[in-house]
């Protein structure tokens, strides 16, 4: 394993991996950020022994899409012990420019990662889950798009038609749209004032990827 370029990723924030004995990977701040409100609010709402599960839980950002120096990390055996009790990775599938019958990213994320996971053994206490498109993409697919375009127009007052023209599209033209908008966004700060609306019962429904890694999490 290659333990310096770990050494190097382990910022104070991702640190907090080595302590938490259920631990959710995610590519970015937006989804450290939104995740646990939403599996609050919703997916595990009226729940309490799962939320219970949840609040011990470590959501850790990677910044990035090389999961797999963590997921070693955290589920190799030292001495027959292994740091973490259950991992879950939740990427984006990336997709929107691919020519006809090309693999998504994301699913060839997750499918070297679950074959690691079967080579240490560990498949039991790993998922990997991953979406189509981006997590902008898939909540606004998921029918939150009035809710976002509130968010967004938030932080940029002038950009109605921008919103409107991208969200209009269909299909890949409509997430290539969105992932361009989104690139001159703060997404953390985008996130914020998601999370807090949610947090405030606006109508949201989850995207059923982040349901599913919410409840793999939990199990």
């Amino acid at each position: 394993m290659a333990w310096r370029k770990v050494d190097r990723y382990l910022d104070v924030t991702k640190s907090a991996l080595l302590f938490g004995g259920r631990v959710l990977l995610v590519e970015g701040i937006a989804e450290s950020l939104l995740l646990p409100v939403i599996a609050r609010k919703y997916i595990l709402k009226n729940r309490p022994n799962q939320l219970r599960i949840l609040r011990s839980a470590v959501f850790v950002p990677i910044d990035g899409v090389d999961f797999e120096p963590y997921v070693r990390l955290l589920l190799t055996p030292f001495s027959g012990v292994r740091i973490a009790d259950r991992v879950v990775v939740i990427t984006d599938g990336d997709g929107g420019n691919l020519d006809e019958g090309q693999i998504l990213p994301g699913k060839m994320r997750k499918e070297n990662l679950d074959s690691i996971a079967a080579d240490l053994m560990a498949t039991d206490i790993f998922d990997a889950v991953t979406s189509t498109y981006s997590l902008e993409t898939e909540l606004v697919r998921a029918g939150n798009a009035n809710l976002l375009r509130r968010v967004y127009l938030s932080l940029h007052p002038k950009s109605e038609e921008k919103w409107d023209t991208a969200v209009a599209k269909g299909d890949n033209a409509q997430a290539l749209a969105i992932q361009a908008i989104f690139k001159i966004t703060r997404k953390g700060d985008f996130a914020q004032i998601l999370a807090e609306r949610i947090d405030q019962d606006e109508a949201f429904t989850a995207p059923g990827y982040i349901a599913d890694a919410i409840e793999a999490l939990v199990r």
